[in-house]
């Protein structure tokens, strides 16, 4: 008698605490009076540290931007396994190259015996991104209070544009697409140095922890 085929692994879930963090999100941004709230006690801290008294708007919001990118960056970089994610993705990838070379040679048994493992590869491409969803919610209790400071703190200046070299007058509270600009220069900002802060991390990581140990493993 042929065993039964065996069942794919469970999905992963995302915990209570991830799925009260989103619902909680979404309660805020559509409750003004509570984003101001959260605006006026951030700028308790904030607004003599970042505030410079209104003068130099654009400096606050790279700034603002860039202690969020930093802290949030620092806090995935110590909260991740990157050496297991790296080993699941290459692993996902060259199954996927696999899968497709056996298609392409029409190899059935091949196809038969990679599509059988699919469920199991799968499963673990999804708990890595399980992983990272985790993360979110004490990621966005150190964004959203700054997010929502420079929002109250832009509200209060006498002027509210900057200049760009194409544009010498750009509305911070004017909108392209669905951001407004002073959000769109924040992401401008901030995405660079992020990405530097967490390529600087890994490579240190690198050098004093995972090559010493691993070093069957490329950078």
């Amino acid at each position: 008698m042929a065993d039964a085929p065996a069942s794919p692994p469970p999905r992963p879930k995302l915990g209570l605490l991830t799925i009260a963090t989103f619902v909680l999100v979404f309660w805020i941004m559509i409750n003004a009076e509570l984003r101001t709230q959260i605006g006026v006690y951030a700028g308790l801290v904030l607004d003599p540290l970042l505030g410079f008294g209104g003068r130099f708007p654009v400096l606050t919001i790279m700034l603002a931007g860039a202690f969020v990118v930093v802290t949030t960056t620092l806090l995935r970089h110590f909260t991740t396994d990157w050496l297991e994610m790296a080993k699941a993705t290459a692993y996902t990838r060259h199954f996927q190259r696999e899968l497709m070379q056996a298609r392409k040679d029409n190899n059935t048994y091949k196809i038969k015996v990679l599509t059988e493992k699919q469920p199991e590869v799968m499963a673990g491409s999804q708990r890595m991104q399980t992983a990272q969803m985790k993360q979110m919610p004490i990621t966005m209790l150190i964004s959203m209070p700054v997010f929502f400071w420079v929002l109250h703190y832009l509200s209060r200046l006498q002027y509210t544009s900057f200049a760009e070299p194409w544009n010498p007058t750009v509305e911070m509270f004017g909108f392209t697409g669905i951001f407004p600009h002073w959000v769109l220069l924040q992401i401008a900002l901030s995405i660079p140095l992020g990405f530097l802060v967490q390529r600087i991390m890994k490579y240190i990581a690198w050098r004093e922890r995972w090559k010493p140990k691993h070093p069957e493993v490329t950078e």
